[in-house]
């Protein structure tokens, strides 16, 4: 049976089932007694015949249909709501428990036979109409799993057909390829779905017969109808030649994807032939030549597209539109590897399309420089986001003042008993950035003991209210607080509230019901806690509570608009003279709204200081005005109409997440990577790319920074409501956010966004190109995933990394929830000297590391930029010489062993440790370290001493679970330091020479010592006399 290997990939982890059910479906029990039973039960009745596994499979194809299709029967819906609970008759040993599960066995036998057709209803009850070529797609992979569960459970029952059944299983792939390729898409008279139809009919029918309820399973009978199917497969395949010759003549033969260009997929297909002709595959011999020539065609399109990206014109960007929609089309077939005859085929109809967009874009270049076509430029962009240095962390607001002064009384001020201030407005007014300043008000964090924050906004969910607030109020991490059941949660929330005054602003609350939820667990013990809303409507204020306070935020003046605007444009400059009167009548367009000043002004930011074209902005500014009473959604728009193509999709993607969500700039620009947004420039890191773009998108106002690293880089980021909104307007418009969720050839995939079982071939030909995966635990068939760059394994327990995802040629970050390490076949390949070749792995995490054999293996990741392990033993990882960011958690008492660390680290993390003196002293004259964070260890002999010329560039040191320590540091001690924190911290005080420290800009103590509080004033104190007003000290106590 070797050969069946070669068409039934074998998944042997034992945490997902051989078909990869992706579904919670339920544990079937494969019990040998009941088999026994059911064999002997069926020898009573004539009309079957059976085989070892005959029952367990019907108890899979059931739940299989159950998963993926509907009924209206409700004889089958009953029987296949009874076998849900098979496994419970099969837990006892009686002949009675038996007997009820045969019956419904035998019941699903006569039934079940019509799901062996393509269906003409839905597939499910959960989905929205399905095309027809997407219900014959999933019956395709019904079929596969069923033959996949045939082979699992009794292989030698097909042993005498296997040839037949493997070349039909790999016909049955290319079926799956068609049904998403674009000729499939587009009729002709020849239609090819009919035979489809019909085809896959008669193998559904031989299944049902042969493997449920034929009565005589003879092999030659088999393999005659086997034979029969098979030219009729052949047939098939004349049949769909005959269509795609057929509708390649047809001027609308093509698949419009989305109208929301990317040409960096052009650069990516570009890669994806080089590769494939590099390495010569088997799959594309007889059309080589074809593939050459289809590369140097798309070299010179894409050489010819440089000119035109830059210009607005509809033919040009109808030309680049098509120029992605060929892009969608060639990627799919080439990483298909379809059979010979088809991409023979469709190889030169691809030519001809490129043909036709080249002589497309030279006439439209001929129109354009004799002047026949008229032709405007994007913006010119005045200055990068790099030459402008940081971003400004403060929002500019204008016209809040009063307010602001006001409703700060109102929350250190008034009745003792807990109350409810309210902020109003229409969206878009301030309320939140409102919010904000006074969540940071120093008059307010100075008289709560506590603080929170959480966002309701339209889709309410109580646990991620209650998950905000204890993050917020606690020194916990979001993993660990949501492993928390509800009961637990809300209980935790109850006691870290109550006999505190705290301030709680529940941001973007829509109703009252949703706050009589989840308020009544916020304690009242009259000591003038405040609750703070932000929402749309006033009834919410005045409905919460009888003696609520509710304040409107009204849109601004023409006036407070025109400083707003010059503000955001001139930052302290003044306006040019000759922009004034026009910067006026673009401010007053803006209808009071400051959203709309600051988008817009964002776009008078990015574009030359220049009259005419500022005019341009009021004309087009006035002209959406007056078009559409939805006026502040269009002038939104214009913000988006004047983003350089490149960015366009990257914001458009927002509409991915969730309204409100706080979104991972890590998780965000590995997504943009994986859809290929990102341009790929000589010299830089892919993700250092996608960062600048965010931080344009910032520079322009349309994301906003929620939280920021501790070197002041974005770490999470949030999205307007408005401009959610926008994203999902124009990204339903353009068909571009139905184009990323397609089920075909996703870039992007999750696991746990499926809610339907597949078979491993569909999962194969899915995958092909996937980039960025989620996956609940490592599979052989992850090998098959060339393009992998980004793997997150959602693990429990401890996996093993395969040798094989070392060799994987463009994985570049590999994630684990929980631990991992080195599988034997690695070690055994160290320990012979095989040496690995290497990989570009820039990122690592969580790697167990328990002896020297393990870290030689980290020798075929020199590219390395981020490393989070755990050492059981010592480890020289000096020749990680790219080595950015490290994190090490050693076993509990453990010697720390560090003789020498890379020299290019930056920001190093210590945890559980017991440091030495000359241990200390090698971290300190680390000459790039810029971040230090020690947790939960020791010093020897409880000191820690820092002396003159260590850290000379360390800008942010966190102590965290220091045990008893005497902490003392040289008169000039770390020179560049921003920000210094201690948690938990069991020191005595801080050394005075921090009152020295000219860039000292925060001091955060959290639960420490009374003396380490003093300590941090008094430094404060001295700072001030010294000129530095700007330094802030946190403090978090118990009492």
């Amino acid at each position: 049976m070797s050969s069946m290997a070669t068409w039934e990939p074998k998944l042997e982890n034992p945490q997902l089932s051989d078909d990869l059910e992706l579904s919670e479906s339920p544990l079937l029990v494969e019990n040998p007694d009941f088999e026994d039973f059911w064999y002997h039960e069926l020898k009573k009745n004539k009309n079957f015949e059976t085989f070892p596994g005959h029952a367990s499979l019907i108890q899979f194809a059931a739940l299989k249909i159950k998963a993926k299709f509907s009924s209206n029967d409700d004889q089958v819906v009953y029987l296949l709501d009874n076998l849900e609970v098979s496994p419970l008759y099969c837990q006892f040993q009686s002949r009675q428990d038996y007997k009820k599960l045969s019956k419904i066995l035998l019941l699903l036998l006569q039934e079940i036979g019509l799901f062996f057709t393509v269906p003409k209803q839905q597939l499910s009850k959960s989905t929205t109409y399905n095309p027809p070529h997407e219900i014959v797609d999933f019956f395709i992979d019904f079929l596969l799993q069923i033959l996949q569960d045939i082979h699992r459970i009794h292989p030698d029952f097909i042993v005498s057909v296997e040839g037949s059944i493997e070349v039909l299983w790999n016909k049955l792939g290319f079926l799956l390829n068609f049904l998403g390729d674009t000729p499939c898409l587009h009729p002709s008279e020849v239609n090819p779905l009919t035979h489809i139809e019909s085809v896959l009919n008669e193998f559904g029918s031989f299944l049902y017969s042969f493997f449920f309820v034929r009565n005589q399973v003879l092999a030659p009978r088999m393999g005659l109808e086997l034979s029969d199917l098979l030219r009729n497969f052949e047939l098939l395949e004349e049949k769909i030649k005959e269509h795609c010759i057929v509708v390649s003549n047809m001027p609308s033969c093509t698949t419009r994807k989305t109208a929301v260009v990317s040409l960096f997929m052009v650069d990516s297909l570009l890669d994806d032939l080089a590769n494939l002709l590099n390495h010569k595959s088997d799959k594309i011999v007889a059309v080589n030549d074809q593939i050459v020539t289809l590369h140097e065609e798309l070299i010179l399109l894409r050489s010819s597209l440089t000119d035109i990206t830059l210009q607005q014109h509809p033919q040009l960007e109808e030309l680049l539109i098509q120029t992605t929609d060929i892009a969608y089309e060639i990627e799919y077939i080439i990483n298909s590897f379809p059979p010979v005859w088809y991409l023979t085929l469709r190889l030169p109809q691809f030519m001809d399309k490129i043909k036709r967009i080249m002589m497309g874009i030279k006439e439209t270049k001929k129109n354009i420089d004799t002047g026949i076509v008229g032709v405007e430029n994007y913006p010119t962009e005045q200055v990068s986001s790099q030459e402008k240095g940081p971003l400004i962390l403060e929002d500019i607001v204008v016209g809040f003042d009063n307010k602001e002064t006001e409703i700060a009384k109102q929350l250190v001020r008034g009745p003792e008993h807990r109350q409810i201030i309210s902020i109003f407005g229409m969206p878009g007014v301030g309320k939140t950035t409102l919010a904000k300043k006074l969540y940071n008000n120093p008059s307010v964090v100075y008289h709560f003991d506590k603080r929170a924050w959480c966002v309701v906004s339209q889709t309410y969910n109580k646990r991620n209210i209650f998950a905000d607030i204890l993050r917020s109020i606690k020194d916990n991490d979001k993993e660990t607080i949501m492993q928390m059941d509800d009961e637990r949660l809300v209980d935790a929330v109850y006691r870290s509230l109550i006999k505190w005054r705290y301030l709680i602003v529940v941001d973007d609350i829509w109703d009252v019901n949703s706050w009589n939820d989840f308020g009544r667990y916020f304690p009242d013990d009259k000591n003038g806690s405040r609750i703070l809303f932000t929402t749309r409507h006033k009834e919410v204020g005045l409905k919460a509570s009888h003696h609520s306070v509710v304040n409107e935020l009204p849109i601004l003046s023409d006036v407070e608009c025109w400083e707003l605007l010059q503000r955001k444009v001139f930052q302290k400059e003044r306006c040019p003279q000759e922009l004034v009167d026009i910067g006026k009548q673009i401010a007053t367009n803006c209808q009071g709204l400051p959203l709309a000043v600051v988008v817009i002004a964002a776009v008078l930011e990015k574009i030359e200081m220049k009259e005419h074209l500022w005019h341009k902005v009021a004309r087009s500014l006035s002209s959406v005005i007056s078009e559409d009473p939805n006026k502040f959604n269009n002038i939104l728009e214009l913000s988006y109409k004047h983003l350089p193509m490149h960015l366009k999709p990257c914001f458009l993607y927002f509409g991915v997440f969730k309204e409100d969500e706080e979104i991972s700039v890590k998780e965000l620009t590995r997504r943009w990577i994986g859809e290929g947004f990102i341009k790929k420039e000589e010299g830089k890191n892919s993700e250092d790319v996608a960062y600048e773009y965010l931080v344009d998108l910032i520079d322009r106002s349309l994301i906003q920074v929620s939280k920021r690293t501790s070197l002041g880089r974005v770490k999470t980021c949030n999205v307007h409501d408005l401009l959610y909104d926008m994203c999902l307007r124009i990204g339903e418009e353009q068909n571009f956010l139905k184009e990323l969720k397609s089920f075909k050839r996703p870039k992007i995939y999750n696991w746990s966004d499926e809610n339907f079982s597949i078979s491993a071939l569909t999962l194969l030909k899915r995958l092909v190109n996937v980039r960025y995966l989620v996956f609940p635990c490592i599979v052989p068939l992850m090998e098959k995933f060339h393009k992998l760059e980004f793997l997150y394994v959602q693990n429990g327990l401890q996996v093993e990394i395969p040798d094989f995802l070392l060799e994987m040629v463009n994985l570049r970050h590999m994630i684990f929830k929980g631990l991992s390490r080195f599988s034997e076949s690695c070690i055994q390949r160290v320990t012979e000297d095989e040496i690995f070749q290497i990989n570009k792995l820039q990122s690592i995490s969580i790697l167990e590391i328990s002896n020297k054999m393990e870290g030689e293996i980290l020798r075929c990741s020199p590219n390395l930029r981020k490393l989070k392990c755990c050492l059981e033993e010592f480890q020289d990882l000096s020749f990680l010489n790219r080595l950015e960011s490290l994190r090490l958690t050693y076993p509990t008492n453990y010697v720390t062993h560090l003789t020498s660390l890379p020299l290019n680290l930056r920001k190093l993390t210590l945890v559980s440790f017991y440091m030495s003196r000359e241990q200390a002293k090698i971290i300190g004259r680390l000459p790039n370290l810029v971040v230090l964070k020690l947790q939960g260890g020791s010093f020897e002999g409880n000191q820690w001493n820092t002396t003159e010329g260590e850290f000379q560039q360390l800008k942010v040191l966190e102590l965290s679970s220091v045990l008893d320590t005497e902490w003392n540091a040289s008169s000039d001690p770390f020179p560049r330091l921003e920000q210094l924190v201690l948690k938990y911290c069991n020191v005595e005080k801080i050394p005075s020479s921090f009152c020295d420290i000219p860039t000292l800009k925060m001091i955060g103590v959290h639960y420490c010592r009374q003396s380490v509080v003093e300590t941090a004033m008094q430094i404060q104190e001295e700072q001030v006399d010294m000129g530095n007003e700007e330094l802030q000290v946190i403090i978090s106590s118990y009492t």
